[in-house]
């Protein structure tokens, strides 16, 4: 069983949390790409299916901009999944840790 990812902890001092900067996930040769069902796609289902854990879905929104949330994707667009999980999770962190110096 997967345990939740706290993207937070970075942000953490003492019982204070920072304010959550924007990190822009950029593309990679090894990214995926759907085109969007509103009537059957959810973030968090899409985070199961090609990372394991439905934890993961922020992802697939930060590599996507210009949507604030799943409900403001149009049907039969083309959304990109950044791929693979490792790689992401790494650049997220290394990117968020050199924002908050």
């Amino acid at each position: 069983m997967n345990k939740d990812y706290d993207r937070y902890y970075l942000l953490k001092k003492g019982n204070i949390y920072k304010s959550m900067p924007f990190i822009k996930i950029p593309k990679n040769n090894t990214d995926k790409y759907i085109e969007w069902k509103s009537n059957i796609d959810r973030l968090d289902k899409l985070s199961e299916k090609y990372y394991g854990s439905p934890f993961y879905d922020f992802f697939i929104l930060y590599a996507n901009p210009e949507f604030l949330s799943e409900w403001d994707i149009p049907d039969n667009t083309i959304i990109r999944i950044p791929f693979p999980l490792d790689v992401v999770k790494s650049y997220y962190e290394n990117e968020l840790t050199n924002k908050l110096k």
